[in-house]
């Protein structure tokens, strides 16, 4: 086995175990919440995570077929922020009634 071929062995190890980590500490993040941007970022880490090893594997094996799986997973993770984003933005809407946002948090604390 040529030098090369163990520092890209190496290098490989090295990625996957970063990977790895984002992957654990982004699915913590789902877990511990508690509000629903918190869950959002880890989902949005989730999916970034998912993105970068599909690209990776991609320049490992030097083949793009499946660059239209990583489109598909960018415009979910795009289109699910935008919509997490429109639902806890306080309403403008004067048929609310004051409720200043829609998020479940805020409704728990409203009633107690």
């Amino acid at each position: 086995m040529s030098a090369a071929v163990a520092v890209m062995a190496v290098l490989v190890a090295l990625v996957l175990l970063l990977l790895g980590a984002t992957l654990v500490l982004a699915v913590g993040r789902i877990v511990r919440g508690p509000t629903i941007l918190d869950r959002m970022i880890g989902s949005d880490m989730v999916l970034t995570t998912a993105l970068l090893v599909i690209a990776a594997a991609m320049v490992l094996r030097r083949d793009v077929t499946a660059v239209p799986v990583l489109v598909v997973i960018a415009a979910t993770s795009v289109f699910a922020t935008i919509a997490v984003a429109r639902a806890v933005t306080p309403s403008s809407d004067p048929s609310d009634e004051g409720v200043d946002a829609t998020t479940p948090e805020h409704a728990i604390e409203e009633e107690a």
